[in-house]
């Protein structure tokens, strides 16, 4: 089987966002501009078999990478790398990427979750399979809870809860747009509402400076969190290592945790407690695969959240964390709503249910695309065909 064409389509999935216009802000935010927020990339084979993938919204302050920037990737690697060689050989095709482009992993997990899809499709069999199978049935979920608005964050967290979430993961800092004192205020309300028995956590992205999280955490240490994920910019491992031996939480790295080599660094300075790993952060399953191994042998735990656009992305996640046994140890943030999602451009999204994920059972990653709704959401005139 060999690879014969790459269809890069960038468009904004209606269930995660406005379709065409800007995507309406929380209080106190700029509107996000115009748009499209991913690349759905279809890989052609000469066997008829097609490759869907999506690596989640494209975020340059987070993962690196643009819409604009993954498909120039694909315009150099398709080329280069793709068009002509056998998709199932999947661990040398990601090994050949990582080496020519760098820090280009979003980009590069486009290309791991539409070459998984048909290596699941030519066998017959989920990607899971592929991976060595179920550690785990489903995958146990947390909910992510983002507001300035203490009533709200105290709501979301006994819905989430009484939905059957294992954790309530709380946004804080300035990229929440909130101050400490609103943090404070949300955290407050939510153990006031859930007790002390239910695992609250925050996520800072980063957003506040050594001191300011120093202050910061020790005014939290009272609510009795079970992790406070990358307090200090991702680059600050060595604040993020003074940090942890200053507060008496579990501190996460995220941003801070991209590469391979970023891991040993955590585990040379003995930076954090927790490790956030995301597909699309990371390079992909293939990636993802040896990130965990290091981790497991650093006894470090790993979550998984998510850069949120389709259930493409969620079920190419979803296969991993049921596969990996590592991470069958903690809860995962791969979806982040209670109810059942609508809109997709999957036809078929995955299984949610008191609090858990199943995920699909068909072969690849087992969904169905919605070519009339892609279309719709689609930006026709940026659509690249690379033959």
């Amino acid at each position: 089987m060999k690879i014969t064409k790459l269809e890069c389509i960038p468009y904004t999935n209606p269930s995660r966002g406005a379709q065409r216009g800007a995507i309406p802000p929380r209080p106190g935010q700029r509107p996000v501009p115009p748009g499209p927020r991913a690349v759905l990339l279809k890989i052609y084979t000469d066997e008829g078999i097609i490759g869907i993938g999506e690596a989640g919204m494209a975020s340059l302050g987070y993962a690196g990478d643009t819409v604009e920037s993954t498909i120039g990737f694909l315009k150099v690697v398709g080329p280069a790398l793709l068009l002509g060689a056998d998709p199932m050989n999947i661990e040398l095709l990601v090994a050949r990427m990582d080496r020519v482009a760098k820090y280009s992993y979003q980009a590069m997990a486009v290309v791991d979750c539409a070459l998984h899809d048909i290596a699941g499709k030519k066998l017959g069999v989920p990607v899971y399979q592929l991976l060595g199978g179920r550690s785990i049935e489903k995958s146990p979920m947390g909910m992510i809870v983002s507001t300035n608005s203490p009533e709200v964050a105290a709501q979301k967290s006994v819905e989430a809860l009484k939905a059957g979430f294992h954790s309530i993961k709380v946004k804080c800092g300035s990229l929440s747009q909130t101050t400490v004192k609103q943090d404070i205020a949300n955290l407050e309300a939510i153990r006031e509402a859930v007790g002390y028995e239910a695992r609250v956590g925050i996520d800072v992205n980063g957003g506040w400076e050594y001191f300011q999280a120093l202050h910061a955490l020790k005014k939290m240490e009272k609510f009795d969190l079970f992790m406070a994920e990358q307090p200090v910019p991702g680059r600050e491992i060595d604040n993020l290592a003074r940090l942890r031996q200053k507060v008496s939480m579990p501190i996460a790295a995220d941003e801070s945790a991209v590469c391979l080599a970023d891991l040993l660094r955590i585990i040379e300075k003995d930076a954090a407690d927790l490790l956030f790993i995301k597909l699309g952060k990371v390079g992909g399953i293939k990636q993802a695969q040896k990130w965990s191994a290091i981790a497991k042998a650093a006894g470090l735990p790993i979550m998984c959240g998510a850069l949120p656009s389709s259930a493409f992305e969620t079920a190419w996640q979803l296969h991993f964390l049921v596969a990996d046994e590592w991470a069958t140890h903690m809860e995962h943030e791969n979806l982040g709503v209670t109810g059942p999602v609508t809109g997709d451009i999957a036809k078929n999204v995955p299984k949610v249910e008191n609090g858990y994920m199943y995920p699909p059972e068909g072969p690849g990653l087992g969904l169905e695309l919605d070519e009339e709704l892609l279309d719709k959401c689609s930006y026709k005139d940026m659509i690249q065909i690379i033959e």
